[in-house]
């Protein structure tokens, strides 16, 4: 005869957690259904979850938490990471219904549609990567509303549309938004009160001269908008301001005029490219003379 033994131990707060010798405590974590209704409306609106999101059911996405679902540091829903899934379909609006989401993580599938509106009321989003899809659309404005964010990567998808001038949260460090279709000028404010460390442009169809307020955007260290047709000079504030600047590429545009010899007094740089565009001049000898790497014609 074999009896099951069941004590209750004291908790801190003072409950009792009941303690089974052969599976140890008894699960506690409250039902949170307001984090479970949304991710089954985002499961729904995807192609492809058959089989890998099954366990998405019930109010308790944080115990014993869900595939793919994080719950860091209480019973609310941190992190969905996504990526690499090989779904189709969209990204449901309800995905702005997860109030405590930090990491969303969405890349390298084939999901299509416009980026949800909704993802402005993120006010805990820190990181946002939807790239390697096939998003199509604009950039939500009300995406610069996630006041958290530090890194956003829209990359490789089929956006148009132009860039959102923002405001966008002083957190952010790194924008991705290369490989796409955005068309128009490069907001003058797109860096302004940000932290913004990385900037991607490239391969887009964006026009007009580059702002020349790039040059308040101190923490630059790589700075690339090569592929596309932006006219117009270097703005010399670039060769001024940038001190932690290491990557400049602005090659394969329309730019004009002389190059900067100032860009020669950029302490940190190491790569400079600059070929396919339309400079007079040749190229300054105190740039000849810097040990960067050189792509001017």
């Amino acid at each position: 005869l074999v009896t099951c033994l069941v004590s209750s131990l004291p908790r801190a707060d003072g409950a009792v957690d009941l303690y089974d010798q052969y599976t140890g405590p008894y699960d506690h974590t409250p039902p949170n259904a307001r984090d479970a209704r949304a991710l089954r409306t985002v499961r729904a609106a995807l192609v492809g979850t058959a089989g890998v999101l099954d366990r998405w059911e019930g109010d308790y996405p944080c115990a014993h938490p869900w595939e793919f679902v994080r719950c860091v540091g209480g019973n609310e829903v941190t992190h969905l990471e996504l990526s690499r899934l090989n779904f189709a379909g969209v990204l449901d609006p309800a995905v702005g219904d997860i109030a405590s989401l930090e990491v969303l993580d969405v890349s390298s599938n084939f999901i299509t549609g416009e980026l949800p509106a909704s993802l402005g009321n993120l006010t805990r989003l820190r990181v946002l990567n939807a790239a390697n899809n096939r998003l199509e659309g604009a950039i939500p404005s009300e995406l610069a509303n996630a006041r958290s964010l530090t890194s956003v990567s829209l990359a490789r998808n089929r956006l148009t549309g132009s860039i959102p001038g923002g405001p966008w949260p002083s957190t952010l460090a790194a924008l991705d938004l290369s490989d796409n279709r955005l068309a128009g000028e490069i907001p003058r404010g797109l860096g302004n009160g940000t932290s913004i460390a990385s900037l991607l442009l490239q391969n887009n169809a964006l026009t007009g001269w580059i702002p020349v307020e790039v040059g308040d955007w101190r923490d630059l260290w790589q700075l690339k908008m090569q592929g596309n047709a932006l006219v117009g000079f270097v703005p010399s504030e670039i060769g001024s301001f940038l001190k932690q600047l290491t990557l400049l590429d602005l090659s394969r545009n329309l730019l004009t005029g002389a190059i900067p010899e100032n860009l020669a007094d950029l302490p940190k740089l190491k790569e400079l490219y600059l070929h396919n565009n339309q400079f007079i001049g040749g190229t300054p000898a105190k740039l000849v003379a810097r040990n960067v790497t050189v792509f001017v014609r």
